[in-house]
């Protein structure tokens, strides 16, 4: 076999043996889309989630409702809702729930001014589709009646999830861009 030839195996190898490490461990997990903006978009509100048996969600402390109730209790209890799409096999769903569904300020704020529902989208296509979630994780940020706020893909770690608990909590949306509301 020719230098080059082995050479190029060994490279593969290195690459292949790189990428299962990358993706088996919590260290090589980052968010690769960097995205902090609250991005609106607009989908009905309808369907189902079993979510409240809390397999996604087993060994946090955020107090998990299902759709349908827990849309009713927002709007019973004049909350703002904090919606959560995920799937048991999303990488970024894991390390969600292992750091920043764990920090004890972004508990504190969801359990005193959301009410906070998760909906797993292997087990409710269609309300996954009417939401038109496309990547995992994606959180939807509602108001107490069920009216969409403004949506969020991807990882986001505790601190940040924090600012933009903040920022729909305080209304300020309706009077500046996040950018501005994080400048103050």
């Amino acid at each position: 076999m020719k230098k080059e030839n082995i050479l190029v195996i060994g490279l593969v190898a290195i690459a292949l043996a790189g990428l299962v490490w990358f993706f088996s461990s919590d260290s090589g997990q980052k968010n690769l889309g960097g995205n902090k903006q609250v991005a609106q978009t607009q989908a009905p509100v309808t369907g189902n989630a079993d979510s409240g048996n809390g397999n996604a969600t087993r060994n946090s402390k955020i107090n998990w409702k299902d759709y349908t109730p827990g849309l009713a209790q927002a709007k019973t209890q004049e909350k703002n809702v904090f919606l959560y799409f995920y799937a048991q096999w999303c990488t970024y769903c894991t390390k969600l729930k292992k750091t920043t569904f764990l920090d004890e300020k972004v508990l504190a704020y969801l359990e005193k001014n959301f009410v906070s529902i998760s909906v797993d989208t292997d087990q409710e296509q269609t309300l996954s589709q009417s939401w038109q979630v496309q990547g995992l994780p994606t959180m939807w940020f509602l108001t107490p009646d069920g009216s969409k706020i403004s949506s969020l893909p991807g990882y986001v770690d505790g601190s940040q999830l924090l600012q933009i608990l903040r920022y729909i909590h305080t209304k300020s949306y309706d009077t500046m861009s996040f950018q501005d509301f994080l400048k103050t």
